[in-house]
């Protein structure tokens, strides 16, 4: 194995945010066997490193579903924003749809609604806490128009709601756009990037600068936005807790994320390269 990529929501961390034990130290029992560990997510890379750093692990990451790229050492190998012209597009049919999405851009994340956002997504409705999320979530900031962007690189739209309905009907709409790549982290969520920006093709671009081959390298996730993940490497994984249609397309489907799945998945690997030598 020369290469595991891993998913963070749904896969690697567990369904209270946080890193299993257990996953920890299987990725540290891979590294330790020479292995290339690479986290791969659609979150901001400020928000994925909080996580690790939080776990004790050091990986480089693959984030905005594949828009930037960072090494080791938080230097960034990788940059991939949206076109401006098709974003003003892209964000005038969010708009008309709804007002709960975060645009991820140079200069963080910005929203239309940041109260709506929390209430609506961030909120347990029987306490009225807060769940616990990342800063880059905590500073969300409200924006006016698309003016506010004209200086910034737009790297992801996240389009949030609860109407499966709506979420059939963007989806539809912006899937007519060819230069935009449509897939999916949850029910409730439409992730929309640049049509050439996926975190296949990030695992693409960043396969030669760590010298491995993908074919002898394995993707672990549980959503719509691993398939590139998962057509790029000789080892595809679903999560337990992955939609059956993923499942199918997998070489090996692990435990769920609350039953750190990572884990499972890494030391069956180990255990096979074992055997082979």
């Amino acid at each position: 194995m020369a290469l595991i990529a891993i998913d963070m929501d749904g896969t690697l961390v567990n369904g209270q945010n946080g890193i299993p034990k257990e996953n920890v130290e299987s990725i540290r029992a891979a590294q330790k066997e020479g292995i290339h560990v690479v986290i791969s997510t659609g979150r901001m890379y400020e928000s994925a490193k909080e996580t690790l750093d939080e776990a004790g692990l050091t990986c480089p990451i693959v984030c905005l579903n594949g828009s930037q790229i960072y090494d080791n050492e938080a230097n960034i190998l990788h940059n991939d924003s949206m076109d401006k012209d098709i974003f003003a597009k892209t964000l005038a049919i969010c708009e008309e749809e709804n007002k709960t999405f975060i645009i991820s851009t140079s200069e963080g994340s910005f929203t239309k609604c940041r109260d709506t956002l929390y209430e609506e997504f961030f909120t347990n409705k029987e306490t009225g806490k807060v769940h616990k999320v990342t800063a880059t979530l905590r500073k969300v900031r409200n924006y006016t128009s698309v003016e506010d962007f004209k200086d910034l690189d737009v790297y992801k739209i996240l389009f949030l709601s609860n109407d499966p309905e709506v979420i059939k009907r963007i989806r539809l709409r912006l899937m007519q756009e060819e230069n935009l790549l449509i897939t999916s982290s949850h029910s409730n969520n439409v992730e929309i990037n640049a049509a050439n920006v996926s975190k296949g093709a990030a695992l693409l671009k960043l396969a030669p600068i760590l010298g491995v081959d993908l074919k002898e390298s394995m993707a672990i996730g549980d959503s719509f936005n691993d398939v590139s993940m998962f057509n790029r490497v000789g080892f595809p994984v679903a999560m337990g807790n992955a939609k059956e249609e993923l499942q199918r397309q997998c070489a090996f489907v692990t435990k769920t994320n609350d039953e750190a799945g990572v884990a499972h998945a890494i030391y069956h690997f180990l255990s096979q390269k074992q055997k082979q030598n």
